[in-house]
Formats: C-alpha cells, sequence, structure tokens
C-alpha cells in the first residue's frame, strides 16, 4: 500500500499543479465536439444572404450591423458613448478609448455582464453567411490602429448568436479571425498583429502577421468549407494569405468588430507543468483608437 501511495500521490500533485491546463484541454475538447455534433445534424440545403456592406459613411449600416455594446463600470450601453468608450464616425469607423478615471476604485471581479474595470467596444452584423462545398464565405475589410494602441482589438467571425444585445454570451465564445495585441501583452508569446483560433474563449491556436497594424491594410478573412464538420479558416492582407487554421464548422457566422483594454500575459512554463498559462486581467492605458474604413461580407464561388 505504501507502494501505491507513493506512486499516486505524486500524480495527483502533478494534476493539482495543471488543473488549468487540463480545463482548457477539456474545454476545447467538449467544444469541438460540441459544435461537430451540430454541424453533423445541420442540414444540408442552405441559402447564403445577399451580401453586404458598410462604407461607415457617417452611421452604421443598418442593414450590416444587427447592433452594437459598449462595457463600462460593470454596464452595458447601446449607446455610441460610454463610461470610457466610444464609437465614432470621421472618414470610417472609430472606436475609441479615454481614460478611465474610475478605474482604480472599479473591480476586477467578473460579474455580470462584466467586471467594472473591462471598457469594451462591441460591433456585431453580417450574420448568417456559411460556406458549402462550391461557396466560401469572404469577409474583408480595411484597418489600422494609432500609435497610443494597448489592450486588443480585432475583426473576427463567431457561430452567429453568440452575443446578445444585452451583453451577454447565449453560446460560448469560439472565434476566427484578425486581431491587434497591444507591446504590454503576450498572447502565447505573440502580440502587434495576429490570427487566431479560439473554442469556448480559451485561444487554441495563435499565429503571428508580418504586418504593421499601425498601417492600413486590406485583410480578408476566408472560410471554406472541408467537410461538415471542418473548415479551412484563413487570413490574408494586401492580397497575400498569410494564416491558415483548420477549424470546426460554426455553422451560420455573424461578424464581431471590438476593441478593450484587456491585459493579457503569458506564464513561462515552468518544468512542472504540461503547458504555458496566461492571465487576463485589464488596464487604464488612456487614450487608443481602432479604426476600420470599410468592411463587406459575401459568398464566393469555388
Amino acid at each position: 500500500m505504501k507502494i501505491i501511495y507513493l506512486l499516486i500521490i505524486p500524480i495527483i500533485v502533478l494534476l493539482g499543479l495543471n488543473y488549468r491546463q487540463l480545463y482548457s484541454a477539456w474545454a476545447i475538447w467538449s467544444e469541438t465536439r460540441r459544435l461537430e455534433n451540430l454541424a453533423n445534424v445541420a442540414p444540408d440545403e442552405f441559402q447564403n444572404p445577399a451580401p453586404l456592406e458598410d462604407r461607415f459613411q457617417g452611421m452604421l449600416s443598418s442593414t450590416f450591423w444587427n447592433f452594437t455594446t459598449i462595457n463600462g463600470g460593470g454596464k452595458v450601453s447601446n449607446e455610441s458613448a460610454w463610461h470610457a468608450a466610444e464609437i465614432a464616425f470621421d472618414a470610417g469607423l472609430t472606436i475609441q478609448h479615454f481614460p478611465d478615471t474610475s478605474f482604480q476604485h472599479e473591480t476586477a471581479k467578473r460579474q455580470a455582464p462584466a467586471a467594472e474595470q473591462y471598457n469594451n467596444a462591441t460591433l456585431i452584423g453580417g450574420r448568417g453567411f456559411r460556406p458549402s462545398p462550391s461557396r466560401d464565405v469572404v469577409l474583408k475589410f480595411t484597418a489600422h490602429v494609432d500609435e497610443q494602441f494597448y489592450g486588443t482589438a480585432g475583426v473576427v467571425v463567431q457561430p452567429a448568436g453568440t452575443l446578445q444585445e444585452d451583453g451577454f454570451f447565449a453560446k460560448p465564445f469560439d472565434m476566427f479571425g484578425f486581431a491587434v495585441v497591444g507591446e504590454e501583452s503576450s498572447f502565447q508569446g505573440i502580440n502587434g498583429s495576429l490570427c487566431y483560433l479560439a473554442l469556448n474563449w480559451i485561444p487554441v491556436k495563435v499565429n503571428a502577421l508580418p504586418v504593421d497594424a499601425q498601417v492600413s491594410h486590406d485583410y480578408e478573412i476566408r472560410l471554406r468549407w472541408i467537410s461538415k464538420t471542418e473548415w479551412l479558416g484563413s487570413v490574408a492582407a494586401d492580397g497575400a494569405v498569410l494564416c491558415e487554421m483548420h477549424i470546426p464548422s460554426f455553422g451560420p457566422v455573424e461578424v464581431h468588430v471590438w476593441s478593450d483594454n484587456f491585459l493579457v500575459t503569458s506564464q513561462p512554463r515552468q518544468w512542472w507543468e504540461i503547458a504555458p498559462t496566461m492571465d487576463v486581467k485589464f488596464q487604464d492605458g488612456g487614450e487608443k483608437q481602432f479604426h476600420v474604413m470599410m468592411i463587406e461580407i459575401f459568398e464566393e464561388p469555388r
């Protein structure tokens, strides 16, 4: 029995020390299986919507966008400005952040719908597109950030109906696409421009993109049907494909554009850990801007 205890105790300790990594692996596996099951029972016949676009000519297109939300101080607003963030239109869409004068007195504790220190502006639209054996789904946009950029921002696709107008998530947060991460952060050791896949909030794959986020580029996110349960997602800049990932089928997708004040840090892997860990906090970085000059989504014959 002593020998058995000597063998079991180290295993239990090792599992305890790696509980975050084990939970992440289980969450990714579980969400992948859920998406595969949904894809297998989805009807083969599917009609994509007509092409949608927004040139941000002084307002948001009511055809493209379903709603916007701004988080701040632990509350959600559907106005164009709230707390320490604003959605504005000056030669395109600009998501702006300002100093959060209450930041030091706010709590970082997660609560519904968001922590008080969390400042985020989100736009949800372009719903209802899904790739097929004969047609890709293509999302094009032009974007850049300013020199004071911090936190994260980006343009991704996610399962339609993931986020609600009240700021609550109706589905697990699965996403694929383009993001910019500030120099103060590290996403699996990467910051700057990147493409990534996340399932149930957890990063699965993160690839650096060799583009300067402060310079305006024409980006393209393409979803290609591989099978009922698997797609090929790619991100291109200025006509050059820079990233490809095999991703689970999301079903009909929606477009998610955002900018926030996350502070993401990747912890060095210790000798007893089976994988590195990542911490997500918040920061009051002051002023920053994320610009999107145009956006469009459509199906394209293969």
